[in-house]
């Protein structure tokens, strides 16, 4: 995934792996959400301040685990809090290059001239999507 978004928002965002919370959130209560704000998400993406635009977490088929679904629930409700979109991606879908893009420019503005090349499809990845 992390190539695919790099390619997708192109040189006008860095793309940073495994952010912990506690890093780009400020914290109002020392016991409010404790635990959480240690965990890292998957990716996030920054303007070239560094300031945080989002959060994008890659969910696999243990996301459907009653903890888990509690544990995405508060990280949810923190990065609403916060201001922060959190953005889901399941395996199960693959990396689809247009989905990521689709859905990354309902929160970014993406230079769609210069992000051309990087999202297109794989004849495999039209498969894919045809037959979803």
């Amino acid at each position: 995934f992390f190539e695919a978004i790099r390619e997708v928002v192109g040189d006008d965002y860095i793309v940073q792996p495994q952010i912990n919370l506690a890093s780009v959130i400020d914290k109002e209560s020392v016991s409010a959400y404790r635990n959480e704000l240690f965990r890292n998400i998957d990716f996030g993406i920054f303007d070239k301040n560094y300031n945080i635009l989002l959060l994008i977490e890659i969910n696999d088929r243990t996301h459907n685990q009653r903890d888990r679904i509690e544990r995405d629930k508060k990280v949810q409700r923190i990065c609403d809090n916060a201001g922060i979109p959190l953005i889901a991606f399941w395996t199960k879908y693959g990396v689809n290059k247009e989905y990521i893009r689709k859905t990354l420019s309902k929160y970014l503005p993406l230079n769609t001239n210069s992000q051309s090349q990087a999202v297109q499809l794989s004849q495999s990845d039209k498969n894919k999507i045809d037959t979803e």
